[in-house]
Formats: structure tokens, sequence, C-alpha cells
């Protein structure tokens, strides 16, 4: 009877043990997720910050706030400005995983199950107005295709293996911008959304470090 106790509590203790290392290592793999998708999400927060301050600057001159800048400023303004357009794509793999092999309950933190059911829920909704900023920038680049080339900023063209050389046609193509109202509308109403997107980035940045005080401090309980 004792042996059949003894073996009893000896199979409870390895299925317990088991489980720990199965939680440890889940825990372990969504960590990697959420700091690569932090990463991901910071640098496109640094590239829409400069979206917007570029495309206000764009704005600013148009309105006559602040004098027109030289031709090659201007150039990268409307390219990484008017033209900015950016989004992080963030992990999913490891939750994905975790719900698809059932194992989530695994995961005795009851706080972190649902935080991290609220987190993936936003970003399967899609947690950015993603739409609207697209539709915004393909209007933009339609008013401003005749003048494209002219306008195209010396490193993207370099990028598509096109000379950086001055075109006669730049001082006609800037004249044209600066005369296409719409244009300014379509990039006054694209970087407003801009400056939202960003402020959701931020909060969902908030979220992910929130996640990851909550999974580095249940990955030190298992070392």
């Amino acid at each position: 009877m004792i042996g059949i106790l003894l073996a009893l509590q000896v199979s409870n203790w390895n299925q317990k043990h088991n489980q720990l290392k199965q939680e440890h290592k889940i825990l372990l793999s969504l960590k990697a997720d959420f700091v690569a998708s932090k990463e991901r999400l910071l640098f496109t927060m640094k590239a829409q910050k400069r979206t917007v301050l570029y495309s206000t600057i764009l704005l600013k001159m148009y309105e006559g706030k602040i004098p027109r800048a030289p031709n090659d400023s201007i150039k990268t303004f409307v390219a990484f400005g008017a033209y900015g357009w950016y989004r992080a794509e963030l992990l999913t793999g490891a939750y994905e995983a975790l719900i698809n092999t059932g194992n989530s309950e695994l995961i005795r933190n009851d706080q972190l199950t649902k935080i991290l059911a609220e987190y993936f829920s936003i970003l399967k909704s899609g947690f950015e107005d993603q739409q609207n900023s697209m539709n915004r920038l393909n209007s933009i680049q339609t008013i401003i295709a005749p003048y494209a080339l002219q306008l195209g900023s010396s490193r993207l063209r370099s990028r598509i293996g096109l000379d950086a050389i001055k075109s006669p046609k730049e001082d006609e193509a800037i004249n044209f911008l600066f005369k296409q109202d719409a244009f300014f509308g379509h990039l006054y109403n694209k970087t407003t959304v801009e400056e939202l997107r960003y402020t959701i980035q931020e909060e969902m940045l908030d979220k992910i470090n929130n996640i990851l005080d909550i999974l580095n401090q249940e990955i030190e309980q298992h070392q």
C-alpha cells in the first residue's frame, strides 16, 4: 500500500515538474515574441514621428507660416513625410501556438492570461486606422504623379538605380506641388490620421511593456 502511494506521489511530482517545464518554455517563447514586437513597434514609431514632422513642415510652408525650404529638403519632406506610411508587423506565433495546442491552462498567472487575451484581441481587430491612411496616400500620389520623377529624393532614386542629377524641371515640379490645394488637403487629413495612429501605437507599446514585466516576473520564479 505504501509503495503504491509513493509511486503515485512520484508520478504526480513528475507530472507537475513537466508542466512547470512546459510553462517555462511557453513563457520564454512569449517573451521572445514580445521583445521582437517591441523592437518593430519602436522602429515604426520613430518613422511615424518623422512622417508627421515632415508633413507638418510641408503644410506650414504651404500656408506661408515658414519660408519655403530648398528643393532637396522639400523632396525629402515629400518622400518621407507625404509619402510616409509605416506599420509594425507584431508577432503572434507563440500565442497562436499556445492556443492551438490547448496548453493555455499551463499558464498559472490569471492576470497574464487575461492581459494576453485582451492584447491579441485588439491586435486581431486592427488597432490602427490603416486603410484611411492608405487611401489618403493613394490620393496624394495620384495628384503628384505628373512630377513624381522630378520630386523624387536622391536617396529613393538611388535605390532603384536612377542618378541624383538635378532635373531641369525640378523648379517647375516644386512650383506645381505648392499650387495643388487638393494635395495639401489630403496631406492634412493623412497627417491627422498618422498622428492618431502614433498615439495608438504608444498605447500598444505600454501594453507590450506591461506584458513583458509580468513575463519577466513569471520567468524569474522558474529560475
